[in-house]
């Protein structure tokens, strides 16, 4: 999970630094990559897809990888070409940056999807097991019913400093505060930023099911009772 001091700071404005490449949606289509790990890849499933029920109107949407900056902009360029009014999202990534994940978990909340740990299966029917670390449950939590595929995993830690700063304990209560902030109006309890700050940036702490439930991480079990 990384945060540049100097964009935090700055009420965590969002800029478009490294990376302004666009990704189209279709039935299914997936972002060009810059590699296998540098960004967030994008993966649109169209209703009806691979064998899906006919009737359900919802969008599978598969966002796999390294949270850049950049992801939320290039997720709603997708989401407004196809008009996508109805979706679950799945996330299995590392983490990558706070702030672009806070701007992804706003996006989805904005639009009333549900989000769900999984990733895309092979065949494009159903999702697989996942993984979502570091700030990816940030941007999960944006979702307004949150599930997790059966195997798949919710991991926390510390932020880490891209640039270093004269008052590292002073930008760490900026950064937590921005988070419990965001996480609060999402509906989700402040322990889960104490559990966050108490974990070294290096190493990562595995939610159990129950402790995501009691933090109201997770507040659903199906992924299908989206609106």
């Amino acid at each position: 999970m990384h945060i540049d001091p100097r964009r935090a700071v700055a009420a965590f404005t969002m800029v478009i630094a490294w990376y302004a490449g666009s990704v189209a949606a279709g039935n299914p289509t997936s972002g060009t990559a810059l590699s296998d790990t540098g960004y967030l890849r994008i993966t649109a499933v169209a209703p009806g897809y691979a064998g899906r029920d006919a009737s359900d109107g919802r969008w599978l949407v598969y966002l796999a990888g390294y949270i850049d900056t950049g992801a939320a902009a290039r997720l709603e360029r997708v989401l407004d070409k196809e008009q996508v009014r109805s979706a679950v999202v799945h996330f299995d990534s590392p983490g990558g940056h706070v702030v672009e994940a806070i701007a992804l978990g706003r996006l989805l909340r904005e639009r009333r999807y549900a989000t769900s740990v999984g990733t895309r299966a092979a065949d494009g029917a159903l999702p697989r097991p996942g993984h979502c670390y570091s700030a990816c449950p940030i941007a999960y939590a944006g979702g307004v019913l949150r599930s997790l595929e059966p195997g798949s995993v919710l991991g926390v830690h510390r932020a880490e400093n891209r640039v270093p700063v004269p008052d590292e304990p002073g930008f760490q209560h900026v950064v937590t505060g921005q988070v419990r902030d965001y996480l609060a109006d999402m509906g989700i309890s402040g322990e889960l930023v104490t559990i966050m700050s108490a974990v070294p940036n290096d190493a990562i702490r595995e939610l159990t099911t129950d402790e995501a439930v009691r933090f109201g991480l997770v507040n659903a079990g199906d992924p299908g009772r989206a609106d």
